[in-house]
């Protein structure tokens, strides 16, 4: 009779939920593989179905040593539970045991084989019970990641992705672009395109009657001028509340009094690809008129409105930049609290 040892494992996305198995056959020094996935079941079925799938590909009766980390599995013969079971009729006392169909067939394959059933620690030191979770794992995850299955389930895990490769092939006057290579929590790996943006300043600002001033300029990608708050990227290294400041001169002349300069609110615009952070302020004070100083190729005008009118054309949707939207909406709520 051929000796063999047969290491096992069972993984499942959820419990219940898409999973794998996996089994590695050793014999002299020859190994053979096995895996297999079912998209709707538990923990332990793939434990016990590793064990069933392992046993039937041998071609004659053999001693065994199987080594499994469910618990389960191995005390379901060690302890005798499985004989007490299908002598009551797969019963324990008044409820049914679970998965009868598979301890039914372990116990056919079990009078075939002689086998020792030998428990050992899971996620530890050893490496064939490694070998077997990584298969069985990867197992269901490829057919996941072929059917779309697991995306029509709820996400329940954690929110987090690790950066394991980045490379930058843009580099420009405004921005950069990388590319990444990141892990995803539920083991999938995945590419992402960033724009890497330093980040910029806006701000709302308000003469003593209640205007608000904005600038209208051509906007290449939206391909139509657009009419916005007074805002820009930042410098190296430069405050944003000072950045905002800074914009509203070199756009509209004026000149605001940094202790009546408020941060609004801080958003990503745009942060499924782009890292930019707006910091929008708002102010309201007797401005220091001045000429505006724009940077080459920025061809703007300054327009003055009543607060009140382009708020109403933010909310209506006649505006269509985001940062001014959100800095005249949270301008009003802002106005409207301190009255």
């Amino acid at each position: 009779m051929k000796s063999v040892s047969i290491h096992t494992d069972g993984a499942c996305s959820g419990n219940p939920g898409p999973g794998g198995w996996a089994a590695i056959i050793v014999y002299g020094k020859k190994e053979l593989e096995l895996c297999g996935f079912e998209p709707d079941t538990t923990n332990n079925r793939m434990e016990l179905t590793a064990a069933i799938k392992a046993l039937e590909a041998l071609r004659e009766p053999c001693r065994i040593n199987l080594y499994s980390d469910s618990t389960y599995l191995v005390s379901a013969f060690n302890e005798g539970w499985i004989y007490n079971w299908s002598a009551h009729g797969w019963k324990r006392g008044k409820e049914d045991v679970k998965n009868p169909d598979l301890f039914k067939r372990l116990l056919e394959l079990s009078a075939v084989h002689n086998i020792t059933w030998i428990h050992v620690k899971g996620h530890a030191d050893n490496e064939y019970n490694n070998r077997c979770d990584a298969l069985a794992v990867n197992c269901y995850k490829e057919h996941l990641a072929e059917t779309g299955a697991d995306r029509d389930r709820p996400y329940t895990g954690v929110l987090e992705e690790t950066i394991e490769s980045r490379e930058t092939y843009f580099r420009g006057r405004v921005f950069d672009v990388e590319k990444r290579q990141v892990l995803l929590p539920d083991g999938y790996k995945s590419e992402r395109e960033i724009v890497l943006h330093p980040g910029g300043a806006a701000i709302v600002a308000l003469d003593a009657d209640n205007n608000v001033f904005l600038v209208r300029q051509y906007r290449s990608a939206a391909m139509q001028p657009m009419l916005e708050i007074p805002a820009g990227r930042l410098e190296k290294g430069e405050d944003p509340k000072a950045a905002a400041i800074r914009e509203l001169r070199e756009e509209t002349g004026l000149t605001a009094e940094p202790d009546k300069v408020e941060l609004l609110t801080e958003v990503y615009a745009t942060p499924g690809y782009c890292s930019e952070k707006l910091s929008i302020y708002f102010t309201k004070c007797d401005f220091a008129a001045g000429k505006p100083h724009r940077d080459a190729g920025e061809l703007l005008r300054c327009e003055k409105l009543l607060f009140t009118e382009a708020w109403s054309m933010a909310v209506t949707g006649r505006l269509k930049d985001s940062k001014t939207v959100v800095g005249l909406c949270l301008a009003k709520e802002r106005l409207d609290t301190n009255r």
